[in-house]
């Protein structure tokens, strides 16, 4: 199983996803943006979409849903948190498995950036260089999801939810394109952290469909969210008295800054 990711022209720096099997050629597509596109990049690609998947209810992520579903037949599968908020064929519980031919992909579900809410993660215990987790609006590069229509504790509950699932080198795949702007959030409280200067510098390079895709592992060096017992999310959050304080008070500054 792998990742197509494509950046969506005329969106708001949404990135869309065809999840696909190397073996059949079925691809799932997450949160459609723009229908027709996604067809045209599932043809160019070799690939029939046969499945399609939402992580949450925000228009930008169900906007095609339904012009998706009429052009491909496709079953439209969601979180079961998002019952009365979006039309689905199918509804996926927490740690539910769904099949792209013969592999299997965990659902998780992840609130907090809204009530409703659940990322994809593919695990392969034989060859973890291939594991990946379709984050939707849950985690960003060097962030972690607005809760202007969430909340706080479910949101840091779900990052450390993934703390529990996610392997060194899994791919994080974004629903957005937000990681510049991260990092100079990160930078301008923490000038100092070298892997926060650096990848800025590599990605400043890059344009959203270049952008280099980011690990775990990388993601711990300079996601702050990530760190939240580190020295300098100490700092910032005037020594918070546990994670969650801490994670709350990030929150607060990334959302004033």
């Amino acid at each position: 199983m792998d990742v197509i990711r494509t950046f969506v022209p005329g969106s708001f720096a949404n990135y869309n996803h065809l999840v696909y099997s190397e073996q059949t050629g079925e691809a799932a597509a997450v949160d459609p943006f723009d229908a027709a596109f996604l067809v045209d990049v599932a043809e160019r690609n070799n690939l029939k979409i046969t499945q399609i998947w939402i992580t949450h209810e925000h228009g930008d992520h169900i906007k095609d849903v339904a012009k998706l579903k009429a052009a491909t037949q496709a079953p439209v599968y969601a979180p079961v948190t998002c019952k009365g908020k979006v039309d689905a064929d199918h509804w996926l519980e927490d740690e539910q498995q769904l099949f792209i031919g013969q592999q299997a992909i965990t659902h998780l579900l992840t609130p907090g950036h809204i009530a409703g809410h659940g990322v994809y993660l593919y695990l392969n215990k034989q060859a973890p260089e291939s594991d990946f987790i379709i984050a939707g609006d849950t985690l960003f590069n060097a962030g972690v999801g607005n809760i202007k229509s969430g909340n706080v504790d479910e949101l840091y509950d779900s990052i450390e939810k993934l703390h529990k699932w996610l392997t060194p080198g899994c791919r994080i795949y974004t629903g957005h394109d937000y990681i510049e702007t991260n990092l100079k959030f990160t930078l301008h409280y923490c000038p100092q952290l070298e892997e926060a200067k650096t990848t800025l510098l590599n990605v400043a390079k890059q344009t959203p469909d270049s952008r280099s895709v980011q690990t775990w592992h990388q993601e711990m060096a300079y996601n702050l969210f990530l760190r939240l017992d580190s020295e300098e999310v100490c700092s910032m959050t005037k020594c918070a008295p546990n994670r969650k304080a801490r994670f709350t008070e990030l929150r607060h500054l990334r959302d004033q800054w």
